[in-house]
């Protein structure tokens, strides 16, 4: 008896069969449905596989990037640890991967792949893959099993807040990062979703862009403070009374460097950032983030792989996990 099989006489998918079966938490059935299945496996005798899945994680990340960046890096563990939950082993994370590690793929179950990679690199994983699912990158290829944030929604709620708030100079402070082409190679710089979304926006709100490019700790967000004071100094600019920061590690060292420097955090400039990280609420001023739940990415992630691997899943799946903006000192709900 297959999952399939067990699908069909429950009246239901194979992959809700298959959740049940390796009994996510994060499935909402009824009750009534459960014992259906349940039932119905109990009675044809199912049993799980015990062997293990052998996949590959690929990331188009340095491991230097990772370790400085919470996001990534959370997101890394929570899908190592969904792995062990779903009977999935990792025999290999291969950073920037080239040609040779390409090649490879077919000989595993399957492969998680975390952004960003070129088209072409992403097609030929698919391709190589017994098993595919793309991770925390937004960019589109047909038929590709995908699950992503929904990080330009938010960011646009953000700089529409701004504006009611009547704050019409918005920076930005963050940059590119890179796009791995299938040589494990730099192809070009891919602008992130988040400025790209600041870039598109200002450009429609007929808006001047102001995009401090700086790295991703707490010491390139007082750079960046102090970047913005000195061009403060100069008559032609016009000090900017919203700043979204690529993460909370650069609005912290973002904000304590302005507070330092007599720049009122909200009333002149708000603030805003991604991640929710603890460093946003140990000292005031607060900071307004962007929560992402690296859980339920990493939970969706892992699911759809494994549904691939057992042949349960039916068509192809693109899930948007949403993230939530928690609201503090750096920039209130407006009322």
């Amino acid at each position: 008896m297959t999952i399939r099989e067990i699908a069909k006489l429950a009246d239901v998918s194979p992959g809700v069969v298959s959740r049940v079966i390796n009994q996510d938490p994060s499935l909402r059935i009824s009750t009534t449905t459960r014992q259906r299945i349940e039932s119905i496996i109990k009675k044809t005798g199912y049993q799980r596989k015990t062997s293990r899945y052998e996949i590959v994680i690929l990331l188009a990340l340095s491991q230097k990037r990772v370790s400085q960046d919470p996001y990534f890096s959370d997101l890394l563990q929570n899908i190592l640890i969904y792995c062990r939950q779903n009977n999935l082993k990792v025999a290999k994370t291969i950073w920037l991967p080239d040609n040779v590690a390409l090649a490879q793929l077919d000989k595993l179950h399957g492969v998680l792949v975390i952004g960003p990679f070129t088209t072409a690199a992403i097609k030929r994983m698919k391709r190589i893959s017994n098993a595919f699912v793309l991770v925390d990158d937004n960019t589109s290829v047909p038929k590709t099993n995908q699950v992503k944030s929904n990080f330009d929604q938010i960011t646009n709620k953000i700089l529409d807040d701004f504006i009611i708030d009547h704050r019409n100079r918005i920076s930005f402070v963050g940059g590119s990062i890179e796009r791995i082409n299938q040589s494990g190679k730099t192809w070009n710089n891919l602008i992130d979703l988040r400025l790209s979304t600041y870039y598109e926006w200002s450009k429609k709100h007929t808006l001047v862009p102001d995009i401090i490019n700086v790295g991703l700790t707490i010491e390139d967000g007082k750079k960046a403070a102090q970047y913005l004071l000195n061009r403060k100094k100069e008559t032609n600019y016009s000090f900017p009374n919203g700043i979204i920061a690529l993460n909370d590690l650069i609005a912290r060292g973002l904000i304590d460097t302005l507070s330092d420097n007599q720049i009122d955090v909200p009333n002149d400039v708000s603030v805003v950032s991604f991640d929710n990280l603890m460093v946003t609420k140990i000292k005031s001023p607060t900071i307004t983030s962007i929560e992402i739940p690296t859980n339920e990415l990493a939970n969706a992630a892992v699911r759809l792989l494994r549904d691939q691997i057992n042949h349960s899943l039916v068509g192809t799946n693109i899930i948007t996990v949403p993230g939530d903006i928690i609201y503090r000192d750096s920039f209130p709900k407006i009322k």
